[in-house]
């Protein structure tokens, strides 16, 4: 696991490369990898990366080469099959000078180009070189665990970094400053975060997830080498799907024990982190390392039910006592993240990540099995939104006005049923955005926008889903390309690297999630029950008051801090004439939200944070 950062450009009319450059970047990103760092350089082209040593401790350090020298390559991740891919390469040939899992990548280079990436098993973003042809290859895996960021600039020059303050300060050291993406703010203020490939600078993106980008003398091109499928549906029985379920996920996280550090399991009393867990103690035994937060707030905290799970799978179970402060949480995210991002439980999950460096470099994680398998509340909606398309849209649009939709807190379960209504009204990319996201709706911002005209959240969103799709699938789809791409997996990115520790998702093994969107939709959404194969996949084998418990996010109390801790800052900042802000909305709005007792309704709390946070960014990034 490491950052890396380079500089590309055409061998003639470029200016002359100046490692200084590349370092300015390299030092922006030194918490991504504090063990050491390589460069790599050659007429047109610098390479350099930050390493936090997993794998071949003594002898991986990069960039990494191929026998002859002509390929090198800097690369952060982890590939996980690396050792069966090295054994076939071995025996066709290959030698190899490390046991580092980087060194598969120049040598399946060779035998198949920018197709490589379809033998990886893994999280991952590397720059590869051929200093015979000059050309450079990104690459990064199917569902973007690993950031990879990129800019051009004169004649034809490429930067790309890990992250957007390594890209940021390399341009700087160039006298170039990047601009604000006002599409991107747009967006942000409906989703809560930046949707990818887009970023919140004018001219810079993140190259999309399942994606490489071969740059040559003659131009680029960018090729998706994967995608979800949800279609042809599997032909098998519920039994057999279980079954199914614990083979691909047993050796997902299997794969994903390989390590030459500590490593340990992050365990709440949800499902997801209890099936990891569970797998994990079948290979470990009671060797393993269990980490469970406990909250000082009893509202949130799950450590009792972690510690019951723990202590029936014999393993080992560490207490982090976590205290959560909300001035500082508040500002430790700002500068961690390189763009506005809303979520309010990226403030405990820097905190963990923080007291979990202390015993380990590696953790396993839960992540991905709620969109992989079908566990959010919205898809039960979904799953039953085909029964009521037929129906008069007006119907529901009254039952939305007389379950409140516009008061009711998102969560209630009154609050529920108004929005799954009002969702049935709306198209696709608006449905989307009225089931999953707390922030302004497209109404809000064409009433209160001060900026430029913008194009429509929910039409930047329908273009990025695939045709075809309906029900459950469409709205795993969007949230797989959405609220995955560029909140879960940017929120546990950034949080865990900023205290150079590495995130392992084994419920995001493409393997699993291959067959799992193949799955009918009554298997992972079974009546009112979602994320049904997985949970009775596990039944006995697990507590049953973690597979039949109330789902519970990582979560802070928002509205009281809102209301009390943060209060003070909140007023002074947003309620400030010269509020970064007010340049973007109606001040007349701003001081509404200041004004409303009842931040309950509708969710305002998170309304109020989303433009706060944004705020304390805007003045950060100056």
């Amino acid at each position: 696991m490491c950052g890396i950062a380079g500089i590309w450009q055409p061998r003639v009319g470029g200016a002359p490369l100046s490692e200084g450059t590349l370092q300015c970047g390299l030092d922006a990103i030194r918490h991504r990898g504090p063990d050491g760092q390589g460069i790599y350089q050659q007429p047109g082209v610098l390479l350099g990366m930050r390493r936090l040593a997993i794998i071949d401790l003594s002898g991986g350090d990069q960039p990494i080469f191929n026998e002859d020298g002509r390929l090198a390559v800097v690369f952060n991740g982890e590939i996980y099959n690396y050792k069966e891919l090295t054994a076939g390469l071995k025996s066709r040939g290959h030698t190899f000078k490390t046991t580092s899992d980087t060194e598969v990548l120049v040598h399946l280079f060779e035998e198949q180009g920018p197709a490589l990436v379809d033998e990886l098993r893994g999280m991952f973003a590397f720059a590869l070189h051929d200093r015979h042809k000059h050309e450079l290859l990104l690459a990064r895996d199917r569902f973007g665990k690993k950031p990879l960021y990129y800019t051009w600039g004169e004649g034809g020059e490429l930067l790309f970094a890990s992250e957007l303050k390594a890209l940021r300060a390399m341009a700087r050291a160039r006298g170039v400053e990047f601009s604000l993406n006002e599409q991107g703010l747009y967006d942000y203020l409906s989703l809560g975060s930046v949707p990818q490939p887009s970023t919140i600078f004018q001219g810079v993106y993140a190259l999309p997830p399942g994606s490489w980008m071969r740059v040559t003398e003659q131009g680029h091109e960018i090729g998706r080498y994967w995608q979800l499928d949800f279609q042809p549906k599997l032909t098998l029985s519920y039994e057999e799907a279980q079954a199914r379920t614990r083979e691909l996920v047993a050796e997902a996280v299997r794969l994903r024990l390989r390590s030459d550090v500590p490593l340990g399991v992050f365990l709440s009393g949800g499902v997801d982190s209890s099936v990891v867990a569970y797998e994990a103690a079948q290979v470990l035994g009671g060797e393993l390392n269990t980490f469970t937060v406990a909250l000082g707030d009893r509202q949130f905290d799950e450590s009792a039910v972690a510690a019951r799970t723990a202590k029936r799978l014999g393993v080992r179970s560490t207490l982090l006592a976590l205290e959560v402060s909300a001035l500082s949480g508040l500002q430790e995210l700002v500068r961690a993240y390189d763009q506005p991002f809303a979520d309010p439980s990226a403030i405990p999950s820097l905190g963990i990540a923080r007291l979990a460096r202390e015993h380990v470099k590696v953790v396993l994680n839960g992540d991905g099995g709620d969109e992989v398998f079908g566990g959010y509340r919205r898809y039960v909606a979904a799953s039953r939104a085909a029964a009521f398309d037929r129906l008069p849209r007006a119907l529901f649009a009254r039952a939305a006005d007389l379950l409140g939709a516009e008061t009711r807190p998102r969560r209630s379960p009154i609050g529920f049923a108004a929005r799954f209504a009002r969702g049935l009204t709306l198209p696709p990319g608006e449905r989307y955005l009225a089931w999953t996201n707390d922030t302004l709706r497209e109404a809000d911002k064409r009433q209160y926008w001060r900026g430029t005209p913008q194009l429509p959240t929910e039409h930047r969103i329908e273009a990025l889903l695939h045709p075809g799709l309906t029900g459950l699938d469409r709205q795993i789809d969007a949230d797989v390309q959405v609220n995955l791409l560029s909140g879960l997996l940017v929120k546990m990115d950034i949080a865990t690297m900023s205290h150079s520790l590495e995130a392992r998702s084994p419920l995001l093994d493409h393997k699993v999630a291959e067959f799992a969107a193949r799955l009918p939709a009554a298997y992972r959404v079974r009546g009112p029950r979602p994320k049904a194969v997985l949970r009775d996949a596990y039944r006995g084998r697990l507590p049953e008051e973690v597979l039949s418990g109330a789902k519970r996010g990582f979560e802070i109390p928002l509205q009281r801090w809102l209301e009390h801790d943060l209060r003070e800052l909140l007023h002074d900042l947003l309620g400030d004439p010269q509020a970064e802000v007010r340049r973007w909305l109606d001040p007349a709005f701003v001081d509404g939200l200041l004004r409303r007792e009842r931040l309950s309704d509708r969710n305002w709390a998170y309304i109020v944070y989303a433009l706060l946070t944004l705020e304390l960014w805007l003045r950060e990034s100056r």
